[in-house]
């Protein structure tokens, strides 16, 4: 009985065996292909991400809107800068011509007073006097004949040193080569030194140092031309010369400030 029923049972077992190794070895085949199917997604998923040129045409458009948009701000700011550079020029030119304006009138209402409250001899057209020269002298400068008028002074000047008019003649020689086209600056440096240094205490020598003052900016020697600003703002408050002066050097002033700003 035990021999017969051997075999059979160990041909059963054996299926068993075979079915229960069957079984593994798909539960191991499956387990296999879900593994290799993952590793291929994620391959695949890599290779969309790094390969995709939509994302990368995005990510550069994107970019470059960036740039554009700095560009276009940048383009705004530099044409703000220079509009402002403008108006300040124009402001500046503006108020000298302001202060150039205001300068004449002064000297008009200056040349008048003089002629009305001079001596008798400034009547005189007599060219043999000191007044007649001098009366000489004013007529051409009536008529803009500057030349004339300069030749007529310096004559005078030389004829009558000690003359009564000579601080005069010093002061219209200064503005006569400080007007001239082209200005012949340093001459009319020259006379106004001459009215400040032999005539202290004459009535012109204030606008005579305004008008140094105003030289020496033309000139380029904006420290020196601050000195006489403020000279005059100080010696004769209350004056038009120390107006104009006050109002001269706080446009110098800032127009310094604002090029060593820039620098």
């Amino acid at each position: 009985m035990i021999g017969r029923q051997s075999p059979r049972y160990w041909v059963a077992g054996m299926c068993a065996t075979i079915l229960s190794c069957g079984v593994t070895f798909a539960q191991v085949d499956n387990f296999l292909d879900e593994d290799n199917s993952t590793e291929v997604d994620q391959d695949e998923a890599g290779t969309t991400e790094s390969e995709n040129p939509e994302n990368s045409n995005l990510n550069l458009t994107i970019l470059f809107k960036k740039l554009n948009d700095l560009e276009s701000e940048n383009r705004t700011l530099v044409g703000r800068i220079e509009t402002l550079e403008y108006e300040l020029d124009k402001m500046r030119q503006e108020n000298r011509e302001r202060y150039t304006d205001l300068d004449e009138r002064v000297r008009a209402l200056s040349g008048q007073a003089t002629l009305q409250s001079g001596d008798v001899d400034v009547l005189d057209p007599d060219r043999s006097t000191e007044g007649g020269m001098y009366r000489t002298a004013v007529n051409h400068i009536g008529e803009q004949e500057y030349d004339e008028a300069i030749s007529v002074l310096n004559e005078m000047i030389e004829t009558y040193p000690n003359g009564n008019h000579v601080p005069m003649g010093f002061y219209y020689l200064g503005e006569l080569y400080r007007t001239k086209d082209p200005k012949e600056l340093e001459e009319a440096r020259q006379n106004f030194v001459q009215l400040i240094r032999l005539h202290p205490e004459h009535a012109k020598v204030g606008e005579a140092k305004y008008k140094l003052g105003t030289i020496y900016d033309e000139l380029g020697d904006s420290s020196t031309a601050l000195d006489y600003l403020d000279e005059v703002v100080q010696e004769y408050p209350g004056t038009s010369a120390a107006r104009l002066a006050k109002e001269y050097a706080t446009t110098l002033r800032e127009a310094e400030n604002d090029e060593e700003s820039t620098e």
